[in-house]
């Protein structure tokens, strides 16, 4: 035994909390770890390691001090595979070495206990074989979700739902840059501009880079009695040339279009690539919705859905100018109107670039929120418009292309219309918006 694992076993018979044995067929010859890669949840760190081929494995929990040990029977760390710095979130530092000569040990030790689950997965798309290590925290969960927001029983919520995430990329555009990266981006924007104007409550169902299943998107938003649930995504298609936003609502039946199934395909299939153990999987998601309640979503969905393509063609042009359906597992929240946005499209280059601008996120969220204001108008449940529309506040970090693109008007505009003002702006401070 390496100088890494000294006196390592005797503790094992007193420290055992959980074991878990995993096997896939074939699993009988050297298999390589070629990456290891953590993601950081408000309750959950995850380890993913990338394998060459379908392993034997064993995964144990040891205390004083608190371990997690990965055994992977003839496993072996390819060559320039390093674990050193790859620690973060519930896991203090990451080690490796050979308890036996046929074994490779992995052993992350811990900033304080978590219970973990740990399954295999399969090769899906460019992914290959996975053994993924969740390492729960539970008693962070409610000091995490309230941290976004101070939720109240009469607010009118809206759940905002940035698309993809961790371990899942979504779509890739032609330069590398990720649809999980733009989606949290123009959520955030949205976030903000929902709960500076004061009319809206607005959370997120994951707040930084990493994955939520889409069971748990769903039940998030039911949970919190939301009012609407806004999903963001940017598009792929095999046409580089395909371009501007779509919106799509959940469909009881076939699909709008072609691109409305192969789109609600691959986002239905984003579980197989964020990694999600199959064995874990709530069948709520395939139960059949209440006939009042899906009639009445699906008819308030669209209205919402229509709202917001008018809100959109105005800030880029669209993609569809009808809301589409399809069958997305994420819209399946009873009584709750749904929509999936399709912002943009990661393979058009020309787009791709665009996304990841702040000004254009800026200029789509503030697109999203004047459609979602419109919706909101017709719909007896939202409180009703306070605010002198006519009339901007300035809110923490902004500037006058910010407002500009949020607004939709030229800086030259809000100039224009505001001569009087001088020096930097202040938060509070109330502009004049042109018409």
């Amino acid at each position: 035994m390496g100088t890494a694992f000294h006196g390592l076993w005797p503790t094992v018979r007193l420290g055992i909390i959980t074991i878990i044995f995993g096997w896939s067929p074939g699993a009988d010859c050297a298999s390589g770890v070629t990456d290891v890669r953590f993601w950081y949840g408000p309750d959950k760190t995850r380890l993913v390691l990338e394998l060459t081929s379908a392993v034997t494995y064993r995964v144990f929990s040891l205390e004083d001090p608190e371990r997690i040990v990965i055994d992977i029977d003839e496993g072996q760390l390819d060559q320039g595979i390093g674990l050193t710095k790859k620690a973060g979130g519930a896991v203090a530092r990451i080690r490796s070495g050979r308890p036996e000569p046929r074994i490779l040990r992995i052993v992350l030790d811990l900033q304080k206990r978590s219970t973990f689950h740990a399954f295999l997965l399969d090769p899906s798309g460019s992914y290959p074989h996975r053994l993924v290590i969740d390492l729960l925290q539970r008693e962070n969960r409610e000091e995490a979700d309230s941290s976004q927001l101070d939720i109240r029983e009469e607010d009118y919520l809206v759940v905002i739902d940035p698309g993809h995430g961790g371990e899942d990329p979504g779509a890739v555009g032609g330069s590398g840059a990720y649809e999980k990266d733009v989606a949290l981006g123009i959520a955030r924007r949205l976030k903000r501009i929902i709960n500076w104007d004061g009319r809206l409550r607005a959370i997120l169902t994951r707040t930084d880079d990493y994955y939520v299943s889409l069971r748990r998107r769903v039940a998030f938003s039911m949970q919190r009695k939301a009012d609407v649930f806004l999903s963001v995504h940017a598009d792929a298609a095999q046409r580089k040339t395909a371009e501007g936003a779509s919106v799509y609502i959940l469909s009881t039946g076939g699909a709008s279009s072609e691109m409305g199934k192969w789109l609600a395909q691959r986002e239905n299939a984003a579980d197989l690539a964020g990694g999600v153990d199959i064995g874990q999987q709530d069948p709520s998601l395939q139960r059949t919705l209440l006939d009042m309640g899906l009639d009445w979503k699906i008819r308030e969905s669209h209205d919402l859905g229509l709202a917001l393509l008018e809100a959109l063609e105005q800030v880029g042009g669209l993609h569809s100018q009808t809301v589409g359906r399809a069958g997305f597992a994420v819209l399946k929240a009873v009584d709750i109107p749904a929509v999936l946005i399709e912002t943009g499209f990661m393979t058009n280059p020309t787009q791709e670039k665009a996304l990841q601008q702040e000004l254009t996120q800026e200029r789509i969220a503030g697109a999203i929120y004047r459609g979602l204001s419109a919706y909101c108008d017709r719909d007896e449940r939202c409180p009703s418009r306070t605010r002198n529309e006519s009339v901007y506040v300035v809110a923490p970090g902004d500037s006058l292309p910010l407002i500009a693109a949020r607004l939709d008007v030229s800086v030259a505009d809000l100039k224009k219309q505001n001569p009087t003002r001088s020096g930097p702006l202040q938060i509070g401070q109330k502009l004049k918006v042109p018409q």
